[in-house]
């Protein structure tokens, strides 16, 4: 089960720096695929998101003159408040795991959606 967890970290990690993002898309089904819990897979895709994935890529972006750091900071703000009241929520258990399953496949479908009717 760990090498494939490392292999398949692998490939979703090339799939981040090339399209920038993939905790919640690749990651949390690919945990949860290995019955690790919803609450568990999302703990682990916020902990991905913060140092381990966040700093090479930035790096080579940044270098390349990509960053801006103003709409950065502005942006990292807004998410930080709602990761904290996010997080509140579904570890207090306000919301049935049933219902987040079809948040999640909700927001999943909407932005295959979006994706294919504005870019393929």
């Amino acid at each position: 089960m760990l090498i494939e967890l490392f292999l398949i970290s692998i490939l979703i990690g090339i799939t981040i720096g090339i399209i920038g993002g993939g905790g919640a898309i690749l990651f949390i089904p690919a945990l949860m695929y290995y019955n690790l819990s919803f609450q568990q897979a999302v703990a682990i895709s916020l902990f991905l998101n913060s140092i381990p994935n966040a700093l090479p890529g930035l790096y080579f972006y940044y270098k390349k003159g990509y960053f801006d750091f103003k709409i950065a900071s502005i942006v990292a703000c807004g998410s930080i408040l709602g990761i904290i009241i996010g997080a509140y929520i579904l570890t207090n258990d306000y919301i049935d795991i049933k219902i987040l399953y079809r948040i999640y496949t909700f927001l999943l479908l909407l932005t295959t959606l979006y994706m294919f009717y504005y870019y393929c």
